[in-house]
């Protein structure tokens, strides 16, 4: 099939070590059908034939930049050196997926002997891809969300997400050109081959092809055949063959010949397991704070509510300040404040006289607040640390910049440094920040901005002022202190007012996924069978509180969406149980 000479896999059939040069020979005699086929995997091997030495050359180019565990860079370079065509890395969640991958690109690039690159991720992960390798790598690729992105035919190293290279827009940009290197993140995503992003991935032409997933099974073993035969087409045979061989009939959850499926998979699969890295990885403690309002936050709240869900339409051009506004009202009066005023303000804006007078009571329940209950039980949270944690060193999150100032003005009292970062730093202003905290001590009061892409791990307590919706957020902000490194326990602090959506979110919802001993892999996982992004759930959330007539019906509305995700939770976690119980058995650490 002409799909396949033009990606780098070929089949069992035309494998050979560049040991035996004959082997190729032959096969390039004696096959002529396959030729391009094995002219591209020749050209696959030029990397390690043309530098006459198989070592990780650019690790002492990148050494000040990131700490490389050993499990990571064997994963390269098994992928490099071992693997013709590409790899798949299927390690559990947290041991550096990411990075193993950054390695294989930045040992490509230091080596002068790939052109161009194509990384696909889901939507959300693009920019954090884009930042991982420019931070950690020193490589500069270009994202769709750039305001300097001028199409899939006018770069070399491209980031983007599957669905925009997917669109009308795009697709046939994509399609049109080869690339040299294809990277396709959370690989189970296109599992299934009925779909668009597999369809996408089924006609790209690549030389090398290096996939990422913790789960490359989602619902069946069909699963891991669609991704593999992305990677190496044909080399599981047809989808009936690999059935007839390796599936029992009666279940698709279960294999045969194990031994000889698991030869197969040792060729382009690298999983590395938490317990056989060595790896400490700490506990996490959650203490959740939820604390009574006072009666003008209260007011303030139901004001605000009542407003948002009266003039709330999504056609309205207005329709994402209301949503931010509801997300306010539950982290301060100032932010509330701030949007408000600049909404009045504004003239472009055409406001109702019975708007302005709604807003005006609003501000003018805002002006008998003087200090919020947040505020005073943060101090208490502090002392709460320094006594029983034993610390003097905190991140404090906040969504809100008028939210960061006021945090940061009621604790600058007690005798501690304060740091403050949010977006207005440039990206070495943030690292001026967090070295100023790890020498100082003291409180980092941070805003969303540095929830990804900076690591902090000499700092194990953070406390959570305000709620993101979005189960994904929260995990970014845990994940700055706990990962790879972390040596002691971690300590999440999670604050709310009571009777409010915030409340809700936090003990009905993220309760029951139970997100503070989650990961971000598991997250997704869970998402990603509600067929939901992180944004998505937000979304969801907020408008079950605006379609919501009564707190009785409020509280039912949460307790569907509770309902939902539990059982999209246990669903995730079987899956899990399936894709340790298939590969448990399997030793991926050695080469076959």
């Amino acid at each position: 099939m002409s799909q396949e000479v033009l990606k780098s896999g070929i089949g069992p059939e035309l494998s050979y070590s560049i040991d035996e040069p004959s082997t190729a020979v032959e096969a390039l005699s004696t096959d002529t059908a396959n030729v391009a086929s094995h002219l591209l995997n020749v050209q696959a091997r030029e990397f390690e034939i043309a530098q006459g030495q198989q070592e990780l050359l650019s690790v002492e180019e990148i050494k000040d930049r990131i700490k490389l565990l050993d499990h990571q860079l064997q994963a390269a370079h098994r992928a490099l050196f071992k693997m013709s065509g590409g790899a798949l890395f299927a390690d559990e969640v947290g041991l550096g997926k990411t990075i193993e991958v950054g390695m294989v690109l930045k040992e490509m690039d230091f080596r002068d002997t790939r052109d161009s690159f194509l990384i696909l991720t889901p939507a959300q992960l693009a920019p954090q891809w884009q930042k991982e390798l420019e931070e950690k790598f020193g490589l500069d690729f270009v994202c769709n969300y750039d305001e300097d992105f001028y199409g899939f035919d006018a770069h070399d190293k491209i980031i983007a997400s599957v669905d925009t290279a997917k669109s009308k827009t795009n697709r046939d940009d994509v399609l049109s050109r080869r690339w040299d290197v294809a990277v396709l993140d959370e690989a189970h995503y296109v599992r299934n081959d009925d779909t668009m992003r597999y369809e996408l991935m089924d006609e790209l032409s690549y030389g090398e092809a290096f996939f990422a997933t913790a789960t490359p099974i989602q619902n069946d073993i069909s699963d891991l055949y669609n991704i593999i035969d992305l990677i190496r087409p044909g080399m599981l045979g047809t989808r009936q063959q690999f059935d007839n061989r390796y599936v029992v009939d009666s279940d698709d959850a279960q294999i045969k010949r194990s031994e000889e499926l698991q030869e197969k998979l040792n060729r382009v699969m690298i999983r590395n397991r938490r317990e056989e890295t060595k790896i400490d990885f700490t506990n996490r403690n959650v203490h959740t704070n939820v604390f009574e309002p006072s009666a003008a936050e209260t007011e303030l709240y139901d004001a605000v509510t009542d407003y948002v869900r009266s003039n709330y339409s999504s056609d309205d051009a207005r329709h994402l300040v209301l949503f931010t506004l509801q997300k306010e009202v539950v982290s301060s009066p100032y932010a509330v404040d701030k949007t408000i005023d600049r909404w009045l303000s504004d003239k472009e804006k055409i406001l109702s006289k019975g708007e302005r007078s709604a807003l005006s009571d609003i501000q003018s329940i805002i002006e008998d607040i003087d200090q919020t209950t947040k505020q005073e039980r943060l101090r208490n949270v502090i002392e709460t640390i320094q006594d029983q944690i034993g610390t003097t060193r905190a991140v404090v999150f906040t969504q809100f910049r008028p939210t960061q100032d006021a945090i940061a003005d009621s604790i600058r009292g007690l005798d501690l440094p304060v740091h403050i970062v949010n977006g207005d730093l440039s990206s070495k202003g943030k690292e001026r920040k967090v070295a100023q905290f790890k020498d100082e001590g003291g409180i980092m009061v941070a805003t969303d901005s540095i929830s990804e892409g900076r690591n902090m791990q000499f700092c194990n307590v953070l406390v959570n002022y305000d709620l993101p919706w979005n189960p994904m957020k929260v995990e970014q902000r845990i994940g700055r202190i706990d990962r790879i490194g972390q040596d002691r326990e971690v300590h999440v602090f999670n604050m709310a007012l009571e009777g409010t959506i915030e409340e809700h979110v936090l003990n009905k919802l993220f309760g029951k996924i139970d997100l503070f001993n989650q990961s971000i892999g598991g997250l997704r996982d869970i998402l990603s069978r509600m067929e939901k992004s992180g944004s998505d759930f937000e979304r969801e959330v907020f408008e079950q509180l605006r379609h919501a007539d009564s707190k009785v019906e409020l509280e039912n509305n949460f307790e569907d969406m509770a309902v939902d995700l539990e059982e999209n939770t246990e669903a995730a976690e079987k899956m899990n149980d399936f894709n340790r119980g298939v590969f448990d058995g399997f030793e991926f650490g050695e080469s076959a």
